[in-house]
């Protein structure tokens, strides 16, 4: 008996010190489970006061080449509402990305892709006439992304929407895509931003924790889902709205 206790030592041990060395690689090493997955570089988010005409966003800090998504809230009493200006790069309106109405605002996003070596980026929107109320820019940059392709099926959960858990339509992600959505709430009057503030969905990060409303969150997803966000008021019926789109990553990966 001791003999074969003493014969099966050695392969105990083996199995201990395999077991140690992938639990300490565990511990050591970040694992990255989808590798080349669409990388969020960093956020900003810039709020103007009502009246204002001209909001400038922080710099963000770049490698160069990086996908940049802004979306702007606003709103105009001008019977034509004019739209915003960016500047800082070349965007486009991303089709199905607004300008949506809510809440007498509205919400339009747009994308952009910073030139490669470009590691300072500073965004600007401007609004002829100004906006009559509080109001944001929202500038994301991510990295891994499908230039031919940068993003896709673009989700809203329409103007009526009334509660605290906003939640817009079932986007499907490919292995790697990341889901980028924003967040408006405002009190059941309509003032805005007034007494809102909301936490990521879940799976979701905020990606700018010095304002949550607009909240910018976003995602690497392994399933179907809906982008969604929790308003924390204590107050009745707040009015919600939330867009959100995916971001394609590089082919490659």
């Amino acid at each position: 008996m001791i003999e074969g206790l003493l014969f099966l030592t050695p392969l105990l041990m083996l199995g201990i010190v395999a077991l140690l060395a992938f639990v300490g690689c565990d511990l050591v090493f970040t694992i990255d489970p989808v590798p080349g997955a669409v990388l969020h570089v960093q956020t900003t988010v810039a709020r103007g006061v009502p009246l204002s005409d001209k909001i400038t966003a922080d710099p963000l800090s770049l490698e160069g080449g990086e996908l940049i998504i802004a979306t702007v809230q606003w709103s105009s009493p001008a019977v034509q509402p004019p739209d915003p200006v960016l500047s800082g790069l070349v965007f486009a309106p991303v089709v199905g990305g607004g300008p949506f109405p809510w809440n007498n605002m509205r919400v339009q996003t747009f994308v952009a892709t910073n030139p490669v070596q470009n590691t300072q980026l500073a965004v600007e929107v401007t609004l002829a006439g100004g906006s009559s109320v509080t109001w944001h820019l929202c500038v994301s940059a991510y990295k891994h992304f499908d230039e031919n392709t940068p993003v896709y099926s673009p989700q809203q959960n329409g103007p009526g929407f009334i509660g605290t858990n906003p939640q817009a339509p079932v986007i499907s992600p490919g292995n790697g895509d990341m889901v980028y959505a924003v967040a408006f709430g405002a009190d059941n009057n309509g003032t805005f931003p007034g007494n809102n503030s909301f936490t990521p969905g879940p799976g979701f990060t905020a990606e700018f924790p010095a304002i949550t409303n607009p909240l910018v969150e976003d995602a690497v997803l392994y399933a179907p889902t809906g982008a969604g966000a929790t308003n924390t008021t204590q107050a009745l019926n707040p009015r919600g709205f939330i867009f959100a789109m995916g971001i394609k990553t590089r082919p490659d990966n």
